[in-house]
């Protein structure tokens, strides 16, 4: 006969255990983790690490072009190809396709598996009020664990795979089994048959954060073409600039000899002092216009500088940029129609591929509020096991139900429960239909009706930005013609005004022109140079605004999207 459980010092009694059974359970919790560790190698990297991306690096400024006595020799494609380099706001819209793609791999997370462990150990110690209740007062240990995997697919299928068990100690002498461990598993399918039935929500979401990459990088091809544009006006307002000081260099000149030759006449008593008067007054005004035309070339310059490098001041640049292209109306040829200008441009224009991507995940948005419209029907069907093991205590009862006493004991463990858990003997199915039906259903309808509004609203859009493209593309073509109307108009003028400076120079030089008459022929002259130098300079803007306008600006100066895209971001090592 084996005696009955001696108390606890402490008062409570003695819990029947075996080590079997806690190294059992011990490795079982071990093997769990191990397991995760085994599925998942890069666990840790996943949870207390930032996560290894693309990045835009942050580098200093790349040179191009022909560094020359203080003086840097830009070619238009070098500045262009600079600002792609250098330039800051295209260095910030190069972040959001990266952000874009993030983005769509967070809408696919949804498909990702999961798996998760919960261990709980509680522990009582209760009075009882008879003897029927298993003893003077219960001391019971009550440990469980659970464990599971759960997939969601697109179909609006979930599976899930549960492992769960018990442990519980107790000094209830009615327990046959003392500890007694229970195991067991289930397998689970969970079908959508209305809502989310053959596409869930979640694959609405993945396909319009797709569509959000293409529209960002739609957007960054737009950013970056305007930017080009920019880069194109500075670089020709430069060279007008310039153009325009050599201009205003060579009337100082003439204006100069008109000055000492007005002096020699004077001092020789050919000319009165009032002619002397009027030149001098000539050189001030052309000295005037010249310091104007610099301060303007250094303007212009900076803002050149801005949109081509990362400095943080103009004044960083190594040298004075001068713009080795000149300006040749010869490139400036329209050999398209309107109509097909503005085919294209409803092709290549990033602001309409834009609109396009927009209709269609209004479309999608529109698709998915359909199909929320419905009532929520799931079937539900499975298979469990179960297993039941722990050392058994037998009692002997005939003297009664206080304090029976322990006639024997059969050790037992984890290993009883689980050889009972997959022998298959004790098993369970499960089958079910899970039906929510909202009432009134408001929410659905709400979101049902603002999809409809947003998808007709992004079409009026549309339409409304396609007006503005047709009208920028015949702004374009408009300043093209206007401005080879000016070409030659300027040429003319030009040829004009040279004309007449040499007749009041030939008709000063024999003392019958005044010197007033002479200074208005210079300054005719130089208002006609001036003139034909911003109209040949106006063509080449003009051509810039054109490819724009028809959205060939990629295209026009031989950029990659993928490389305008790629360009300075580093992977991770």
């Amino acid at each position: 006969m084996i005696p009955s459980d001696p108390a606890h010092t402490d008062g409570s009694p003695d819990l029947p255990t075996t080590r079997k059974s806690k190294r059992d359970l011990i490795l079982f919790i071990v093997a769990f983790w191990l397991t995760s560790f085994a599925i998942y190698p890069q666990f840790p990297a996943h949870y207390f690490r930032d996560q290894q991306h693309r990045m835009v690096e942050d580098s200093e400024t790349v040179l191009l072009g022909r560094l020359q006595e203080g003086n840097y020799y830009l070619t238009e494609a070098e500045a262009i190809e600079m600002a792609l380099r250098n330039n800051l706001n295209i260095q910030v819209e190069r972040h959001l396709p990266l952000i874009a793609e993030w983005s769509l791999e967070q809408s696919r997370a949804v498909y990702d598996p999961s798996t998760f462990f919960n261990f709980n150990w509680d522990r009582q110690r209760t009075p009882t009020t008879s003897a029927l209740q298993g003893g003077d007062s219960l001391t019971e240990i009550f440990t469980t664990y659970e464990s599971g995997y759960r997939q969601d697919f697109s179909t609006g299928t979930s599976f899930e795979f549960n492992v769960t068990g018990s442990r519980n100690r107790t000094t209830n002498f009615f327990a046959s089994l003392n500890p007694a461990i229970a195991s067991g598993f289930e397998i689970l399918f969970r079908q959508n048959l209305l809502e989310g039935f053959g596409r869930i929500g979640a694959d609405y979401q993945i396909e319009i954060s797709r569509n959000n990459l293409d529209i960002s990088q739609e957007a960054f091809r737009n950013q970056v073409s305007q930017i080009i544009l920019q880069v194109q006006q500075a670089y020709w307002d430069l060279r007008l600039a310039l153009e325009n000081i050599r201009v205003q260099e060579a009337a100082l000149e003439a204006a100069r000899a008109l000055l000492d030759q007005n002096q020699a006449r004077f001092e020789v008593g050919s000319a009165a002092r009032l002619e002397v008067v009027q030149s001098e007054a000539e050189v001030a005004l052309r000295e005037e216009e010249l310091v104007r035309a610099q301060y303007n070339y250094r303007r212009l310059q900076d803002q050149l500088v801005r949109l081509i490098s990362n400095y943080e001041t103009p004044n960083q640049f190594p040298g004075e940029i001068i713009p080795a292209d000149v300006a040749d109306p010869s490139q400036v040829r329209v050999n398209e129609s309107y109509e097909e200008l503005l085919a294209i441009a409803r092709e290549m224009r990033p602001e309409l591929q834009q609109a396009d991507l927009d209709i269609e995940n209004r479309r999608i948005e529109l698709q998915s509020s359909r199909n929320q419209l419905r009532p929520n029907l799931d079937l539900v069907a499975g298979y469990q096991q179960f297993g039941l093991g722990g050392t058994r205590i037998i009692r002997d009862f005939s003297g009664g139900f206080s304090d029976p006493v322990i006639i024997d004991i059969i050790p037992g463990g984890i290993d009883d429960s689980l050889n009972q858990l997959f022998s298959s003997d004790f098993y369970g199915y499960v089958l079910g239909l899970n039906l929510e039906l909202p009432i009134f259903n408001t929410d659905a309808r709400a979101q049902n009706a603002r999809a409809q509004l947003a998808h007709e609203q992004s079409q009026f859009s549309r339409k409304s930005l396609e007006q503005a493209v047709a009208l920028q593309v015949q702004d374009a073509l408009n300043q093209i013609e206007m401005n080879q109307a000016s070409l030659r108009a300027g040429l003319t003028a030009v040829r004009a005004a040279q004309e007449r400076l040499d007749s009041e120079q030939a008709r000063f030089d024999v003392g019958v022109g005044t010197t007033r008459e002479l200074i208005e022929a210079q300054r005719d002259l130089l208002q006609a140079e001036s003139v034909l130098v911003r109209a040949r300079t106006a063509l080449m803007k003009s051509r810039a605004q054109l490819h724009f306008a028809v959205g060939r600006t990629f295209e026009a100066n031989n950029i990659s999207l993928s490389d305008a895209l790629s360009m300075n971001v580093r992977s991770p090592n």
